[in-house]
């Protein structure tokens, strides 16, 4: 632990450098949390219940079975069981949904509310799966302590997580603080960036020497078994909002994308609060975490961009009909071009007809109006009678 004396201190809830990053990056997220747009979202609170139930109780269930597996490398599957018990992204959930043209206040009201109350349920989740995991380990000892009390962890989430949290939203009603937010937006996005990527860096930096222990076989497994997990939530996820709950497709979308994702702050938070000697290496049950939080990140933004392309298809018929009135417009030009010009021929040749004395009756009728100008001897300033290459013209029009 590094930061002095205050990380030495039992009073103190930072034991290290992560969590003091975790809880700025909770203040940052409290900074910039938008509470009017979640207020839209209460009316559908039968999608909220559900929501809710799929990301903090339904898909923790599949650690239990996750920590059985063997990976060859025991701290990958308890990183897997603890990072598919935590609640949804803070925001890239959010993000993918307003990409994939979905409810965006739907997805941030699951969001702030799985994460508060992930606070209180995910260290139970935690400590039934690590139970389940030590009693694996130690199958043929009957000596071992497995018990894991969930009320410290709490407490020190509530102080890591929430409490930031809310102070964040609270200083949004001091205008300067609002102001700085709102012109230094990208600058606290960067900076929690930054904190994100600082915390699992430190704890896999804590265990490099424990990397030399990972093979091929056992990381692949790993990494094959957090993109099938994730393809399990959206599928069933899907299921329930297609044909269960019947949803729109902006709502639809906002259940499947957030109800399918797990956060990696939190994981990691937990992860600084339970023993080395429970767990194992920090550093190695940190990389399933990262490589899992990747993955479901790169899978979401292709389906949020297939999504987008199903919300608005006229947008592909409205280019098709552009082209098409196009291609029209440009046969009216070249049909009023072609009359226009057979038009004038016509006139050249009557006046022609006319000049040389032709006599036939249709050229003379037709000529005759060219040459009947009531106007021209009366009243010379008159202004000219049009011509009948004018009306051609009109007619081709």
């Amino acid at each position: 632990n590094l930061g002095g004396v205050c990380f030495k201190e039992d009073l103190c809830v930072w034991e290290s450098i992560g969590s003091l990053c975790v809880t700025f990056i909770f203040l940052i997220s409290g900074l910039k949390l938008k509470t009017d747009a979640i207020k839209k979202a209460f009316s559908s609170w039968v999608v909220i219940l559900v929501g809710i139930a799929s990301i903090l109780f339904i898909t923790p269930l599949l650690g239990f079975a996750i920590v059985k597996i063997d990976y060859g490398i025991s701290e990958f599957a308890i990183g897997l069981a603890i990072f598919f018990a935590m609640p949804t992204t803070l925001s890239s959930g959010p993000i993918l949904v307003g990409q994939a043209k979905g409810n965006v206040a739907l997805a941030l009201l699951l969001t702030v509310s799985t994460n508060i109350l992930g606070i209180f349920i995910s260290p139970l989740f935690i400590t039934a799966i690590i139970s389940i995991y030590q009693r694996g380990l130690n199958s043929g000892s009957d000596d071992v302590d497995i018990s894991l009390d969930p009320v410290p962890m709490i407490v020190k989430l509530v102080f890591t997580i929430l409490v930031p949290l809310i102070v964040g939203k609270l200083l949004q009603n001091i205008t300067v603080i609002r102001t700085v937010v709102k012109k230094r937006g990208t600058e606290l996005k960067l900076l929690s960036s930054l904190l994100l990527a600082i915390v699992p860096w430190m704890k896999i930096s804590s265990s490099a020497d424990s990397f030399k222990n990972v093979d091929a076989r056992s990381f692949f497994l790993m990494w094959l078994t957090g993109i099938i997990v994730h393809f399990i939530y959206l599928a069933g996820n899907f299921a329930v909002s297609r044909y269960l709950l019947k949803l729109d497709q902006p709502e639809e979308a906002a259940l499947v994308i957030v109800c399918s994702q797990k956060t990696l702050p939190v994981a990691i938070t937990i992860l600084e609060f339970l023993p080395t000697e429970v767990v194992g290496a920090p550093g190695l049950v940190a990389i399933p975490m990262i490589m899992s939080h990747l993955m479901q990140i790169l899978i979401d933004a292709v389906i949020a961009s297939r999504l987008a392309s199903k919300a608005n298809p006229e947008l592909e018929s409205d280019s098709g009909s552009d082209d098409q009135d196009a291609g029209a417009l440009n046969d009216v030009e070249e049909t009023q071009s072609a009359s226009s010009g057979a038009a004038e021929q016509d006139m050249a040749y009557r006046l022609s007809g006319r000049e040389a004395g032709v006599g036939e009756s249709g050229i003379e009728q037709a000529s005759e109006p060219l040459t009947a100008s009531p106007h021209s001897e009366a009243d010379p300033e008159a202004p000219p009678r049009p011509s009948n290459a004018g009306s051609f013209e009109t007619v081709a029009i």
